[in-house]
């Protein structure tokens, strides 16, 4: 039984309604037409956008689809029922994002598996700001620290949930799927240059969260999601240690054989510069390590236009837009036969 995982960052998948649209509309609409059939703060995401998004779950078809940037479990209900069929089981539980924007799983019906959802919004990530360590050095810092809703040290928890879906096969439990998304670069306060602070402790409870499943649940545990940051074992920088220190996780693609520059997931342009990234991983436990079908793990690439479309990258932040999403999905296939 081949059973085929899609890693895929959404970007700002909004989609709560107004009004119902018609099937027709849905072919038809304008993406500033779209626009007035959303309600909420927020604006829905462009039409052309959900439907290149169904295109790559009607080419790719996966078995599993863990998915970052997702507006509420509403919004996932929505591109299912929309875009894609409904031919998913939705997996969603709001967690303490303060831009509303979550970790959800889509389970193709009649698979081989039965889900079931935890959460762990709740799990401590203990860690300090640098100016609550120097308060001196970083006196700017300090000094707005007051006015802004930061916590204190060892109350603090993960911005996003990391949630784990549970992969029943006649009732028996067969493996678990964590999935992050990890603190970005974005500090507009100054608090945490870069948000390495947070987002190596967000890393490490990600790693106590792996330890704890795998231990007692004697089942592999697999981690996938939006790492922000470089998270490969050639060259990860220094949040991501504990990453390797304490599993045995590795990513899927540069187990499969991908070269570098095939594992990009994010294309970013600053002046005349491309910066590119593998931001997106799906880390494997040793025990499924070698069960990867290298020829079907990879990086899916966009069709710039229609379907048809020629595939390239983007050279631009305009041609980055005209994109489903700022990322790139990554799909792995595993022969659990």
């Amino acid at each position: 039984m081949q059973f085929k995982v899609l890693v895929f960052n959404a970007q700002d998948l909004f989609l709560a309604l107004a009004h119902e649209p018609r099937p027709e509309d849905l072919g038809r609409l304008s993406d500033e037409e779209w626009q007035y059939f959303g309600q909420g703060p927020e604006k829905i995401k462009p039409l052309s956008k959900l439907h290149g998004i169904a295109r790559m779950f009607a080419e790719e078809d996966p078995d599993l689809a863990c998915l970052c940037e997702v507006g509420g479990v509403l919004a996932l209900e929505n591109l299912n029922r929309l875009f894609l069929g409904q031919r998913y089981h939705v997996f969603l539980q709001a967690g303490n994002s303060d831009r509303g924007i979550e970790n959800g799983f889509l389970l193709k019906k009649g698979g081989a598996f039965d889900g079931e959802l935890h959460s762990f919004k709740e799990w401590p990530v203990v860690f300090h700001y640098p100016h609550e360590i120097d308060a001196q050095t970083h006196a700017i810092a300090a000094a707005a620290a007051p006015y802004l809703d930061l916590g204190v040290p060892h109350q603090r928890r993960l911005s996003r949930d990391i949630p784990a879906l549970y992969l029943r096969h006649d009732s028996t439990l067969r493996m678990v799927v964590l999935l992050a998304h990890l603190k970005s670069g974005l500090d507009p306060h100054g608090l945490d240059p870069g948000g390495g602070v947070r987002r190596k402790a967000e890393l490490e409870a990600l790693v106590a969260i792996y330890r704890k499943l795998s231990d007692e649940l004697k089942v592999p545990v697999l981690v996938g999601g939006d790492f922000n940051g470089k998270a490969d074992r050639d060259g990860f920088t220094q949040e991501f240690e504990a990453l390797y220190r304490e599993t045995d996780l590795d990513d899927a693609l540069r187990v499969a054989g991908r070269d570098a520059h095939e594992r990009l997931t994010h294309f970013t342009f600053v002046k005349d510069k491309i910066l590119t990234q593998q931001f997106d991983y799906l880390f494997l436990p040793r025990a499924l390590q070698g069960r990867i079908v290298a020829e079907k793990t990879y990086v899916y690439r966009y069709r710039f236009g229609t379907a048809e479309g020629e595939i390239m990258l983007p050279f631009s932040f305009r041609d980055r837009n005209s994109l489903p999403s700022d990322h790139y999905p990554l799909v792995c296939v595993l022969d659990l036969s």
